[in-house]
This record gives C-alpha cells, structure tokens and sequence, in this order.
C-alpha cells in the first residue's frame, strides 16, 4: 500500500499535499515574474539599471494584489522599498529614471506599446498597461483572479 506525503499546518488545520501545492503555487509565481520580465524588456528598459528589478517587483506585487493598486505610492513603493531596505523615494526615483531611459532612447517604442496616445508615460502608467496586458493576455489567467 503506498501513502501519500501529506502536511498539516496545526494552528489552521488545513491538510493538503505537500509537494502539490508548493509546486503550483512556484509554478505561478514564476510565470508572473516570466510574464513582468517579458514586458519590461519589451518597453527596452535596460537590465543594468537599479530601477529595472524594481519595476519588475512593483508590477509582481501589482499583478498579485489588483486592490492595492489604486495607490502606488503608499501601498506599492513601500513594500518594494521594504524589500530592498531603501527609502521610498529612491524606488520611485529609480522606476522613473529607467522609464525615462527606455523612453529617451527609443520613444517610437514605447509608444507603439500604447494603446493610446502617450509622450512620456508616467510610471503609473506603464505598471497598469503591464498588469492589464499580463491579466487579460489570453493565457490561463483563473489563478489570478
């Protein structure tokens, strides 16, 4: 008779297969990260820049918690500063200065990622286009909502 390895976490009593669960619930929060990776890249924001892995964890966040999304500065920015142990400022002066990197050396690009008319996007503004396009993209998305 073969068992099955089974965990219980004794303060809720909730029961359910160890291997399972922890390798869905890394399956998705790797498809998330693949997912926010690929639209940054696509805006042409460069890997060497402090404010590229910052706006990565903002739009994770962002993608995990669509009710806190209505505030970035108060809700979003302080966990990734938390994160990172830095100021809150310095998140958002970072996520800028790579935005407006991206945006300086190829506007035409970021522009076409727009579905509407954009100069200079503000921050907020790629981080909903991004979690939009990564919700709504057509692949499985039931976990996320």
């Amino acid at each position: 008779m073969q068992t099955n390895s089974i965990t219980c976490n004794t303060e809720r009593n909730y029961f359910f297969p160890a291997k399972e669960s922890t390798s869905e619930n890394e399956k998705y929060a790797n498809d998330i990260e693949a997912s926010v990776t690929r639209f940054v890249r696509k805006l042409g924001i460069r890997p060497n820049l402090t404010g590229y892995r910052l706006l990565i964890d903002a739009m994770i966040f962002a993608v995990k918690e669509p009710k806190l999304f209505s505030s970035l500065t108060k809700e979003i920015y302080p966990v990734v500063a938390k994160k990172y142990g830095k100021d809150v400022s310095f998140v958002e002066r970072n996520i800028r200065r790579a935005v407006n990197s991206a945006y300086e050396y190829d506007p035409e690009r970021i522009k076409s990622i727009f579905y509407y008319a954009v100069d200079k996007p503000y921050i907020s503004e790629v981080i909903s286009l991004g979690v939009e396009e990564i919700r709504f993209s057509g692949r499985k998305v039931d976990w996320l909502i």
